[in-house]
């Protein structure tokens, strides 16, 4: 079946008018973690148009990852996540530009990786001293990104909210993102705001309990891929509002 694109976005083009639809295909989006949260985010940039996309994660698929994230299937397990995504996204749009980088950010990469990816970027990694700096070298190299909050252990959507980093509450993961940025890399206190945004949620952590946790039966939290999918399109939603209105 040949592509035929304007046929395929039209229903983006006509959300976004053919000027806006012009904006994403021109745009690129990296997307850092392509798992509970990143490989929803991803594919929804894909859908909604935009030209360019890379992708970076070095971790593979695991039948554990089958609750949540959009990739995992019983046929792709100990696959690169990232190559295994992109070989998905072509399939929806085969003229989409994807690079995937099957590589772990370090302080000692950043720079070289991110070079010219950096206009637009979804940060989905969970590791928070990874996620400081990453947040960090964006911050002042004046790219367009959004952290990810914590969504595991959450099992309702509706308490999933975009704010700044500064003010965002009950997140536990964002809390400890927040004080590694003032401690280490001179971030304001005083509930300033560091003009980055983010996804969290404020419902209450469910965890497993104490004995299956012990046991090595389960870990500490689960996860629902209705919250993981939630915070990865709003975050798409929130990088496709930028691009559009530029």
């Amino acid at each position: 079946m040949d592509f035929n694109k304007k046929l395929a976005f039209r229903g983006i083009r006509a959300l976004y008018g053919n000027d806006g639809f012009e904006k994403l295909q021109q745009a690129h989006v990296t997307v850092i973690g392509v798992g509970g949260i990143g490989s929803w985010a991803t594919e929804a940039l894909c859908r909604t148009g935009i030209g360019s996309l890379t992708l970076i994660d070095n971790d593979t698929i695991e039948i554990t990852n089958s609750n949540r994230q959009l990739h995992t299937t019983t046929k792709t397990c100990g696959q690169s996540k990232a190559q295994v995504l992109a070989d998905r996204l072509l399939e929806i749009n085969p003229e989409l530009k994807v690079e995937v980088l099957n590589i772990k950010l370090t302080p000692e990469n950043i720079d070289e990786v991110m070079q010219g990816r950096d206009d637009f970027v979804c940060d989905c990694i969970d590791d928070i001293d990874a996620k400081a700096y990453v947040c960090n070298y964006m911050y002042h190299h004046n790219t367009v990104f959004i952290e990810a909050g914590g969504a595991g252990g959450r099992i309702d959507p509706t308490k999933l909210n975009i704010g700044d980093i500064a003010t965002a509450n009950g997140d536990a993961l964002i809390s400890k993102l927040r004080n590694k940025l003032r401690k280490e890399y001179g971030f304001p206190s005083n509930g300033k705001k560091f003009n980055i945004s983010c996804t969290f949620s404020n419902e209450k952590p469910i965890y497993s309990s104490k004995e299956d946790y012990i046991s090595g039966d389960l870990p500490a939290f689960g996860a629902s891929m209705s919250v993981t999918a939630t915070a990865g399109l709003l975050i798409s939603s929130w990088i496709i509002s930028k691009i559009t209105q530029r």
